[in-house]
């Protein structure tokens, strides 16, 4: 169970959340102090899940409760890398249900829910070649101990964690989401005005779709760094930040209970 937003002040609601879960306000405080949304209850009772809702928003904050079974893996998603805006939406190319090249994937601007931009960490590997010397022993013994070392070449892999900004585009329609990837896309929709760094094009782009889908919710909470959540998972193959996955999710859930019917 998430809390998207909080009416009170945080120590107040800390102490009530420390009653309802039998824990203490401090513990509390550590969920609330990131910001929201915050992700205050994991369990697999959902009815002590359900309880705690009411029990939050009957005090007048914003919360939702969900399956972590619903949550799409941002690697599950399809990525917009390559395509086109047009007046009534978005047409790209590669869709990731068929990882087909050149198949087409098509959201009208009027299914767009919600646009929720974080920042998401990003693992790089770097492979590169390392060259040592070495006493040979056979070698100085061959050349009558003129040539003491050679040289051996080896290849070195160094990873390291960076943050990359996204955008989920999560549909009224429910259908699968789509995942704009700050490094990764081509920006060719901007034409004449793409730039040469990749986070000026993906504000850039940001901008042009919140202006093409007026009624999509929009929330920029999950751009700054935060502490990874349990609950969230391992970084895999499907997604490489659980943790922004789920609380991204928590935020289109949210907006889908404002949108209008």
């Amino acid at each position: 169970m998430a809390i998207i937003a909080l009416h009170t002040p945080l120590e107040a609601e800390a102490a009530a959340l420390a009653t309802d879960l039998g824990s203490t306000a401090y513990e509390q405080r550590l969920h609330l102090t990131s910001g929201t949304p915050a992700v205050v209850l994991t369990t697999p009772d959902p009815d002590r899940a359900r309880a705690l809702l009411r029990s939050v928003r009957g005090r007048g904050h914003e919360a939702v409760a969900f399956d972590a079974s619903a949550i799409v893996p941002s690697g599950e998603m399809l990525p917009l890398r390559r395509g086109r805006l047009d007046p009534e939406g978005i047409t790209a190319e590669e869709p990731a249900a068929t990882h087909t090249p050149g198949a087409l994937g098509r959201l009208p601007f009027e299914d767009i829910l919600a646009l929720i931009r974080a920042s998401q960490r990003v693992r790089l590997e770097t492979t590169v070649e390392v060259k040592e010397q070495k006493i040979g022993l056979g070698r100085a013994v061959t050349t009558g101990g003129l040539v003491m070392t050679k040289t051996v070449t080896r290849q070195q892999t160094r990873v390291s964690d960076e943050r990359a900004e996204v955008l989920y585009l999560y549909r009224r329609s429910g259908e699968l989401p789509w995942i704009l990837r700050e490094r990764s896309a081509s920006y060719t929709w901007l034409g004449d005005r793409i730039a040469p760094v990749s986070l000026q094009n993906f504000r850039q782009t940001v901008a042009l779709l919140r202006e093409r889908a007026p009624r999509a919710h929009y929330d920029e909470r999950l751009t700054g760094p935060r502490r990874a959540l349990p609950a969230a998972g391992e970084p895999s193959a499907a997604s490489s930040d659980p943790t922004a996955d789920l609380l991204a999710h928590a935020l289109a859930l949210w907006a889908s209970r404002q949108a209008p019917a």
